[in-house]
């Protein structure tokens, strides 16, 4: 009888740690599932908190001919010629704050022409060609903590 016993306290012992093992990974998915949307609403949180910073634009701005400055506060960017097109120096934004640059060309009518993602080395990024139709090149800059944008006028294709 002994042994009987002793059988059935093993297959009870068994029925006890497949409960406990079902308990642990209910508890595990409980947790990944909250904590992920948490994750989603500090990420929503932080994004609608971030600043924007609208540089402004030299008036006289033909940035194929000469050098031309877009200005805030604290930091400006210049969109100047080169031999390879155009070229965008920028001032006042730390290069390890920056997350990523993009240039955005439009037509008189507000009508994309093309994203480019600006390359280059420390403080200058080749912008290249313009189209001959575009008017308008928008500079966005994401930071970690505020993000810059500088419109530029241009004029017949410069």
């Amino acid at each position: 009888m002994e042994g009987r016993e002793s059988l059935e306290s093993v297959g009870y012992g068994m029925a006890i740690w497949r409960h406990r093992y079902w308990l642990f990974f209910v508890i595990v998915a409980v947790g990944l599932a909250l904590s992920w949307g948490q994750v989603g609403r500090k990420a929503h949180r932080v994004l609608n908190d971030q600043q924007l910073i609208v540089l402004e634009t030299e008036a006289a701005c033909r940035p194929s001919r000469a050098p031309c400055a877009a200005l805030a506060r604290d930091r400006a960017l210049v969109l100047g010629p080169t031999d390879s097109g155009l070229a965008l120096r920028r001032t006042g934004l730390a290069g390890s704050q920056i997350i990523s640059a993009e240039v955005v060309l439009l037509t008189a009518g507000d009508v994309v022409l093309g994203r480019r993602e600006l390359a280059g080395t420390m403080d200058t990024w080749r912008v290249g060609d313009i189209p001959p139709n575009a008017t308008v090149l928008r500079v966005y800059i994401q930071g970690n903590h505020d993000a810059t944008l500088a419109e530029f006028p241009l004029s017949g294709g410069d």
